[in-house]
């Protein structure tokens, strides 16, 4: 068995806690013991009859929650996401809105929407949609006047020029927020139907108190969210917020700036990254070339030195050859006192048992020919 390190076991188990849905958006109910402050946070215990657990509000959460309800003795209902601490092997509790015991409406309705939901699947991941990595254009659900929509816009417009941005100018938060949301999530698929091509929807607003950001925990927002054909990127609130519209959107963005930054690709980037690739591959072809050109020259030599040698070895053949037909011709003999003898057809008597007495032969030498009659045949013993 191949054992792991302490900080492997740790650091997966933290990834464990932190991928837990059932762990953010906690409401847990506690007496508040221990509270202590340091710079801008403040750390307490809380507790009941048989356990208790550590617990943190960061600086950044501070103005969202009201301390008045934060004392020593105090039972509170505290909306809480687990903060694993891997590197000591422990965890807290990261406090970001508080409620006195009994007064938890709100935390109620949000457990009853999570709890639904998630019975019926609808944060399974097996349904999550990849979001587009070169999307032709961006709708952007959230109020046309809102911080919100000019973080998104500037951060887009700074990284791509490229994407168009389709702003649906909505309602975020108080009486008919929730409609205004649904209403154009519907309208943004309606219009991708229509042939207006959409590739991704990022729906959100910026930060404020649970109250604040409670139309993105609405049941019927969160079902049109699960419901949408485009890909949807949830950016509700800051980092330490989290709504149920953030469980069943394909992706969730920690801040509205963080999904402008995810949706679109850096157009600027990829075109530099282009022309170095382009380069790149001029440089290689012109390497290529350069080598093919060799090779083709030295098989060229090659090819030529050896029809050379071809024809070298040909010329000698037929000097050769000439030497021979020289030596061989009948004329070459002839000068050397030899004739050739012929019957009256033309062939050739290649000896003398061939030779009928009284016959006539041609005989041919050098310089001419004259003819013969035999009269005396002599033949060797």
């Amino acid at each position: 068995m191949r054992p792991v390190s302490v900080s492997q076991v740790n650091e997966y188990i933290a990834k464990k806690l932190r991928d837990d849905y059932n762990l953010r958006g906690l409401a847990v109910e506690g007496e508040i013991s221990g509270l202590s402050r340091s710079g801008q946070h403040y750390y307490l215990t809380l507790k009941d009859t048989e356990s208790q657990i550590r617990c943190a509000i960061w600086g950044s959460n501070v103005s969202k929650i009201n301390m008045e309800l934060v004392e020593n003795g105090k039972k509170i209902i505290a909306v809480c996401d687990i903060s694993p601490y891997a590197k000591g092997g422990t965890y807290s509790l990261s406090i970001r809105h508080v409620e006195a015991a009994g007064e938890g409406d709100l935390m109620a309705e949000f457990n009853r929407i999570k709890e639904l939901l998630e019975k019926e699947g609808l944060f399974d991941k097996k349904y999550k949609k990849p979001i587009p990595e070169f999307p032709y254009r961006v709708g952007i659900i959230t109020s046309s006047t809102g911080a919100a929509i000019e973080d998104i816009r500037k951060i887009i417009t700074a990284k791509n020029d490229f994407t168009d941005i389709l702003i649906f100018p909505t309602l975020v938060q108080g009486v008919g927020a929730a409609r205004s949301i649904c209403s154009n999530i519907e309208k943004a698929n309606k219009l991708a139907r229509e042939g207006l091509r959409i590739d991704t929807l990022i729906v959100g607003r910026g930060g404020g108190s649970p109250e604040d950001l409670a139309a993105f925990n609405d049941e019927d927002v969160c079902r049109a969210i699960f419901a949408s054909e485009i890909p949807v990127i949830s950016a509700v609130g800051h980092e330490s917020d989290f709504s149920i519209s953030d469980m069943v959107a394909d992706v969730r963005a920690e801040t509205p700036t963080a999904a402008a930054d995810m949706a679109v690709m850096n157009s600027f980037e990829l075109r530099d990254a282009i022309e170095i690739y382009k380069q790149q591959l001029i440089d290689s072809a012109g390497h290529k070339t350069e080598s093919e050109r060799q090779i083709l020259l030295s098989r060229s030599d090659l090819l030529l030195a050896n029809i050379k040698s071809r024809i070298s070895e040909a010329a000698s053949l037929v000097d050769k050859s000439i030497i021979l037909l020289k030596e061989n011709n009948p004329a070459n003999v002839f000068s050397k006192g030899y004739a050739a003898v012929t019957d009256e057809k033309g062939q050739i008597i290649p000896d003398v048992n061939g030779i009928k007495s009284g016959s006539e032969y041609i005989i041919t030498m050098s310089g001419g020919s004259f003819t013969a009659t035999a009269t005396d045949v002599r033949k060797d013993d």
